[in-house]
């Protein structure tokens, strides 16, 4: 008896977890990639970005999308609410008119005072002008 609840104990635990996916795509893309090992764009470019959950959760989570910039430390660039329910397990979001440079977006979930982050991932930018000075 006791190693059936040994084996479903890490079941149990991964359940109340959100977890998910990034997806990006840009205007040449038709669909979303997700395995991709460099995450690099042209400032040029715009850039729609997914994060699909691997499950629905039973009710409503709010949900915070942070877009930080790397400068001496990371800076908010924008900030916004989202959520996801039964019915909605995806959340969009657009990158462009950015200045060139390193970027995270971080998915957090707000509960009452607390914050915790859900994912996160970096994408560098880039200019044509800095592809021309290196050359």
């Amino acid at each position: 008896m006791w190693r059936f609840f040994i084996l479903l104990f890490p079941l149990f635990i991964s359940c109340g977890k959100l977890q998910g996916e990034f997806g990006f795509k840009n205007s040449l893309d038709e669909g979303y990639r997700t395995k991709m090992e460099r995450l690099e764009f042209s400032v040029d470019d715009e850039i729609n970005w997914v994060y699909k959950f691997k499950s629905s959760p039973s009710g409503k989570v709010n949900l915070g999308i942070v877009i930080l910039k790397r400068e001496l430390s990371w800076v908010d660039v924008l900030a916004y609410p989202d959520y996801i329910d039964e019915t909605k397990d995806v959340i969009y979001g657009t990158i462009k008119d950015f200045e060139p440079g390193n970027y995270k977006i971080v998915i957090t979930q707000r509960k009452e005072e607390e914050v915790k982050v859900i994912d996160e991932i970096e994408f560098y930018l880039y200019s044509d002008d800095e592809e021309e000075e290196s050359n």
